[in-house]
This record gives C-alpha cells, structure tokens and sequence, in this order.
C-alpha cells in the first residue's frame, strides 16, 4: 500500500466519525498528513490536492483558507488540473484573502476562463465583480460574467441571475425574467431554486399560480438534496394539515430531516407556534 493509500485509508474513518467518537488516536491525523505530505513531495498531485481539501473542509483538522490555497496551489503546478486553480480562486475569493495580488487573480481568471468548461471561473469571476475583490466594483460586468458562467450550464449562475433580474442588479428589474432563469436553474438541480420553486408555488407568485401539489413536489426535492429549510417546510406542512392531511409519519421524517442537515428546526417550529417534535 503506498503512503497516498495509507493517508486515504485514515482519512475514509475521520470522515466516518471514528475521530470523533474515540475510536481513532489523535495522533492519526499527524499520520496522515505526514503521509499525504510525503507522497506530494515524490511528485503526486493527487495528494498536494488531498491536502487542500483536508483544510479546506476541515477533516480532523481546524479549517484554515491560507493552507488550503498553499496546497491546492502546488497540486495545480504540479499538473492536478483546472479543479485545483478553481479551488485556489474559490478559497481566496470566499476567504477574502488580501495577500494573494489582485494581479494574480486576474491573470488567473483570463487564463482559465474560456477553458473551464464548468463555468465556475466565470462564476467566480461575477462574485468578484459584485464585491469588488481583486477587481473594482462593476455591477453590469458582475451580470455579464454570470451570463457566460450560465451558458456554460453553471446553475449557480442561472441562479444568480435570477437573483440580479429580480432585483435589479447590474441589469433591469425583469421579474419574468427572473422567473424563467429560476425554472432554468430548477432544471439543472439547483437546489436553491428549488426550493424557491416550492415556496412560489406554495402562495403564487408572479405567473406562478398557487400549487400546493407541485410545492410539496419541490420542497422534497429540495429537501433530499440537503435544503434544511425545505425540510423543515414539510415538516411544518404535515404538521398544520391546513392544505394537505395531517400526517405524524411524514411530519417527523422531515423535521428529522432538516435537523441532519443543520436546520434550526425547532427555532423554525417556535416561530410558527408550534410545538417541537421529539425525535429519537
């Protein structure tokens, strides 16, 4: 087995919560970044990219951007790929990381943004615009970026712009515009239009009419893909039992659900005054 195996192998029972219920030494995570560490050294980008994301997200180790854009920066120069720059980017962006030159940014997106084939770059790109990290602040250029990132099928950017034509941002409010864009990226699984989708058909909204059918149809979606709010919506739901039948079994599975996917459910219930489900 090679030292990137062996890391992995640590790694697969962090993730799994050995570290966490005691069942795996503290020392491991040593192990296995001395592990990960060595086999970058001898030339893999698979573990100079591992190690990114181990601070990146935080497994068994505290999160920390500035690590994670060192190591996801020598994956990408020692031939990882796009996924490693885009990574970078992401990071320094989301991070708001002053060190890196707004050049170096830059020069990065022009390099990339025509290759990626994700449309993150030109994502990001929109992101930056709109906060004025590494560029100036231009609204209209934030648009524009969006707009490519979407022709590329990116659904956060389809999302987006139905964020910006609702609101009016960088472009004229257009709220059928914003409607269409929101379907768009529904249709690409984005689970935030989703579950806006739910919540317009559960009032109508716009050309939205009123559905409570096809509301619940998208808050389930929503749901399943790790949408707290959603989940604690159908809890709610088949809680009240105002436009559905009441239903204990369904009620419980969801507010079980939203609360495995970091929902401040019982908050949720307060608020609409009523009373938080037990689970087990």
């Amino acid at each position: 087995m090679t030292d990137y195996q062996k890391a992995e192998e640590i790694k697969s029972k962090i993730e799994r919560g050995d570290l966490m219920l005691g069942i795996l030494d503290k020392k491991e995570v040593d192990k296995m970044i001395n592990l990960y560490t060595t086999s970058a050294n001898s030339g893999n980008s698979d573990a100079w990219y591992a190690l990114g994301m181990l601070y990146y997200i935080g497994t068994g180790v505290d999160q920390d951007a500035e690590r994670a854009v060192s190591y996801f920066q020598q994956a990408a120069d020692s031939g990882y790929g796009m996924d490693a720059w885009i990574k970078y980017i992401r990071i320094a962006y989301f991070a708001d990381l002053t060190d890196i030159p707004a050049k170096t940014i830059i020069d990065l997106v022009n390099t990339l943004e025509e290759k990626d084939a994700s449309g993150e770059v030109y994502l990001l790109k929109g992101y930056m615009f709109y906060k004025g990290y590494a560029y100036e602040e231009n609204l209209e250029l934030s648009f524009e970026a969006h707009q490519k990132a979407a022709e590329k099928g990116n659904s956060d950017a389809m999302f987006e712009l139905f964020v910006y034509y609702a609101q009016g941002i960088g472009v004229e409010e257009d709220i059928s515009k914003a409607i269409d864009w929101c379907f768009k990226a529904a249709e690409s699984n984005n689970r935030r239009a989703i579950y806006n989708l739910g919540a317009y058909y559960a009032t109508g909204y716009e050309s939205v009419s009123k559905d409570i059918d096809k509301s619940i149809e998208y808050y389930i979606r929503a749901a399943n893909m790790g949408h707290g709010k959603a989940a604690a919506q159908l809890a709610a739901i088949y809680t009240i039992g105002k436009e559905v039948k009441k239903d204990e079994k369904k009620a419980r599975h969801f507010y079980e659900l939203a609360f495995e996917n970091d929902f401040d459910v019982d908050i949720f219930f307060e608020n609409l005054g009523l009373e938080e489900i037990q689970i087990d």
